[in-house]
């Protein structure tokens, strides 16, 4: 099973960030999905380019990637309400009240990010959300640390396979999110999932998300 997965905002109990999000996104069929991606950026791509002031999603004027943190409060309704029809994927959210961290705990944000992963995957896992087997994990390059490349694999290995809470191996592998459209869809719902907590929004838009079986569920922490 392939799991395409970003964030948005960051680990740090001291800004004004109040929350940081991580997103899994489970296509029925990847390649499925990034069709579904490839006529959403053709039949949106001269409002894409317009809307691309700090110049994220193009560059020269070519279209490169899918930033959430681009769009503005139209692109994203069009974004959900075009995918909601879809119903050819899974959307999951950790979502981190950075307001309830101690000090320790954000103290190594390459070992946090690991950590909450975990955790929602064996919640998920255990919970029959996702099923035991193999799992694919695909990351944005950003969030690989050349000391710890081989870690989250071997961590989730050890913790939910080893244990027998997962029955089938994780393996992990980073790209440049511009070379992967399901990560780009991930980083998208991922900015929006923020912004509704930080506005409010988009509450008709996740409404539909959820009436349409593709919010399966919005795990939070600290408990």
């Amino acid at each position: 099973m392939n799991i395409y997965i970003d964030e948005s905002g960051t680990i740090n109990n001291q800004l004004k960030n109040e929350y940081f999000i991580i997103t899994l996104i489970i296509p029925d069929n990847s390649n499925a999905l990034k069709r579904s991606y490839k006529r959403f950026v053709a039949s949106n791509l001269e409002e894409l380019k317009r809307i691309d002031n700090r110049q994220k999603m193009f560059l020269n004027g070519t279209f490169h990637e899918l930033k959430g943190s681009a769009f503005d409060r139209p692109m994203k309704q069009k974004f959900i309400n075009f995918f909601a029809r879809k119903s050819n994927f899974s959307l999951f959210y950790l979502k981190v009240d950075n307001s309830r961290l101690k000090d320790t705990f954000c103290s190594n944000t390459s070992r946090v990010f690991n950590y909450l992963l975990k955790i929602s995957l064996d919640y998920f896992i255990r919970n029959n959300y996702i099923p035991s087997e193999n799992h694919l994990l695909q990351l944005d390059e950003r969030n690989e640390r050349t000391e710890s490349r081989f870690f989250l694999e071997d961590y989730l290995n050890t913790e939910l396979c080893i244990t027998g809470i997962n029955q089938g191996n994780f393996a992990v592998s980073y790209f440049d999110s511009a070379n992967n459209s399901n990560i780009q869809i991930a980083d998208v719902f991922s900015n929006i999932l923020y912004s509704h907590l930080k506005t409010g929004n988009y509450a008709d838009e996740f409404k539909t998300l959820r009436d349409n079986g593709i919010l399966k569920y919005i795990f939070e922490f600290p408990l």
